[in-house]
C-alpha cells in the first residue's frame, strides 16, 4: 500500500461520505461525476478495499469507508490550518525572531534590546540560543538562528556580517589595585600579574594572542571565564586585573567601582555585530532588532 494518499482524493471522500451523492459532491467541487466516481475507485484501489456501497438512492460508507472517514478529516483539518498559518505569514511577514549569542553579550546589549523588541513586536515568538566555541556559520546553515550575535569573522563567504559595535580592550583593576593610581600598566609587571579575559571565540583568541605577540606582551592568564559577571566581580574584590572591552564595564567605570588603563598605543580591538545568511536579507523586525541594539550600544559608550 502506498503510505502516501492525494489529499485532493482525501477531500473528494470526506464530502461524499456527508453528502451520500455523487451528483452533490461534484456539484460542491465543481467537477463532473465520472471524475468523482474515478478519484473514488483509484483511492479504493490504493487501499485495497471497498469503501462505499450503495443502498438504495444513497452512496454510504463502509466499515473500512467509516474507519477512514476521522482520519481523512484530521488531515484535511491540519492541511487547511497549514494555509491558514501560511497566508497569514504571507500577509504579515516572519512570527519569530531566532537569535544566537555569546553569553556575554546577553546582559549588556541584548536583553534591553529584546525587551524594546517585545515592546513593539508582543507577538513574536522570541528563540535564545547562547553558544559557546561554535562558528556562527555553522548555526546558520545548520537553522539553528536566522540572526547570530558574534565578532566579525575572517571569512564572511555566504553570509552578511552587519557591524554594530567597535571598540578597544582596557586592563581593569580595582580603586585598590596598585595599579589604581597609575596611568598605564606597568610592562614590567604584566608577566606576573594575575589577568582574567572573557572567553570568546577561538578566532578572537588568536587574535589577541597575534596583538600580545606584536606587542612583546607576556600576560600570566589566571583565567579565562564565560560569565562576564563573574569575571567584573573577581576584579573588583581580588588583587587580579581584567584584560576586557571597554564597553562592557562602561558602568562600573562611570562608577568608579573599577579603573581602566590603556593596553598601549595601539590598543587591540574587535568589532561585533549580527550575522545573517547572504541568500536572505533581513526583514522588517529583524531591521527593528538591530535598531535597538544599536541604540543600546550608544548608551553603553
Amino acid at each position: 500500500m502506498n503510505e502516501t494518499l492525494d489529499s485532493r482524493q482525501l477531500n473528494a471522500f470526506s464530502l461524499l461520505v456527508k453528502t451520500g451523492s455523487y451528483t452533490e459532491t461534484a456539484k460542491r467541487l465543481f467537477l463532473t461525476h465520472s471524475a468523482v466516481s474515478h478519484s473514488m475507485r483509484a483511492l479504493e484501489e490504493q487501499v485495497g478495499c471497498r469503501l462505499f456501497i450503495t443502498v438504495g438512492k444513497k452512496i454510504v460508507p463502509t466499515e473500512a469507508g467509516e474507519a477512514l472517514a476521522p482520519h481523512a478529516e484530521r488531515v484535511l483539518g491540519e492541511m487547511r490550518r497549514a494555509r491558514l498559518a501560511l497566508a497569514e505569514l504571507n500577509q504579515r511577514g516572519p512570527r519569530r525572531l531566532r537569535l544566537a549569542a555569546d553569553a556575554a553579550f546577553c546582559s549588556n546589549i541584548l536583553t534591553p534590546a529584546l525587551l524594546k523588541f517585545y515592546r513593539e513586536f508582543p507577538r513574536f515568538r522570541i528563540h535564545v540560543d547562547v553558544y559557546g566555541d561554535v562558528n556562527p556559520a555553522d548555526l546558520l546553515a545548520g537553522n539553528r538562528a536566522d540572526l547570530v550575535w558574534a565578532e566579525k569573522p575572517p571569512q564572511t563567504d555566504g553570509i552578511e556580517f552587519v557591524p554594530v559595535l567597535a571598540d578597544r580592550f582596557v586592563f581593569v583593576v580595582s580603586p585598590a589595585h596598585t595599579w589604581a593610581a597609575r596611568s598605564r600598566p606597568p610592562r614590567a609587571e604584566l608577566a606576573s600579574q594575575p589577568c582574567l579575559l572573557l572567553r570568546g571565540s577561538s578566532h578572537g583568541r588568536a587574535q589577541l594572542n597575534e596583538f600580545l605577540a606584536r606587542q612583546d606582551i607576556a600576560l600570566n592568564v589566571a583565567g579565562e571565564i564565560e560569565r562576564l559577571d563573574a569575571v567584573k566581580t573577581m576584579v573588583m574584590q581580588l588583587p587580579v586585573a581584567g584584560f576586557l572591552p571597554a564597553w562592557v564595564v562602561g558602568a562600573e567605570i562611570k562608577q568608579r567601582a573599577l579603573v581602566a588603563l590603556p593596553a598601549g598605543h595601539k590598543p587591540f580591538e574587535q568589532t561585533w555585530g549580527l550575522i545573517h545568511s547572504a541568500a536572505r536579507p533581513l526583514n522588517h523586525a529583524e531591521s527593528t532588532f538591530l535598531k535597538f541594539c544599536r541604540q543600546q550600544v550608544s548608551e553603553l559608550i
